[in-house]
């Protein structure tokens, strides 16, 4: 959902602003011949608000270059104040624009970077998930493949630790995500850039970390009540 919005604020002007929302809902009714029936509802959001607050006040500036006997009229009230809205959203959009020009904070140009690199977008994908795609490409796009290459690669889908290690088998290398639990988000974004920087002779397997039965005996039924099995095998508060 993309919202523009003119709002006034006590004490800030806010002229324009541009609002992205993805809501991914997981809808759960109980019973089978529904009457009135309770429903769980889960929801995952990702916000990016952006809203820019003028450091200036173009119309009052511009009211002070008008002579006395004008600065109440009416016609020269009115434009000013168009005018000052389109520098206020000349401001949005720089700043729109500065904050593109850095991966670490881009969001609109994202496709740009993907495009360049060859990179399939995808758009159910969170922005820092997309930002790791772009700089695993980066990365192995201009450095030699190496042990420490492949950890950086892997480090950056993984936002964790990761070990690399032969295998008993020659020329298999074991991929060990030990700084979170769980299968990474994006995996399968992990094997396309891990397939471009391998050498064709080699192979890879993938070790992940879950939550063993002795980090439980602590907890009671109530501590874990509304959890599922899948989520208390990537606990991490059982660490």
């Amino acid at each position: 959902m993309e919202t523009e919005t003119e709002q006034s604020v006590q004490g800030i002007a806010v002229e324009y602003s541009g609002v992205i929302n993805e809501v991914i809902t997981s809808l759960k009714a109980q019973g089978v011949k529904v009457v009135q029936s309770p429903v769980i509802m889960q929801t995952k959001t990702e916000m990016i608000v952006s809203i820019v607050v003028s450091e200036r006040d173009y119309k009052t500036e511009m009211l002070k270059h008008l002579p006395l006997y004008e600065r109440k009229s009416g016609t020269f009230i009115q434009i000013l104040t168009a005018a000052d809205r389109e520098f206020r959203n000349i401001e949005q959009r720089l700043s729109v624009a500065k904050r593109n020009m850095f991966l670490d904070t881009a969001i609109e140009s994202l496709p740009i970077f993907e495009r360049d690199l060859a990179i399939e977008t995808v758009n159910n994908l969170r922005y820092d998930q997309r930002r790791e795609q772009i700089i695993s490409r980066f990365i192995s796009a201009f450095d030699q493949t190496t042990e420490e290459t492949i950890k950086r690669v892997a480090g950056a889908y993984s936002n964790g630790v990761v070990e690399v290690a032969p295998t008993s088998v020659d020329g298999v290398y074991e991929i060990r995500f030990i700084g979170t639990r769980g299968v990474p988000n994006n995996m399968t974004g992990l094997k396309k850039a891990l397939d471009i920087i391998i050498p064709a002779h080699l192979g890879l397997t993938y070790i992940f970390t879950f939550a063993p039965w002795e980090d439980l005996v602590n907890q009671t039924w109530g501590s874990v009540a509304g959890k599922t099995w899948n989520d208390l095998r990537v606990w991490e508060g059982v660490i």
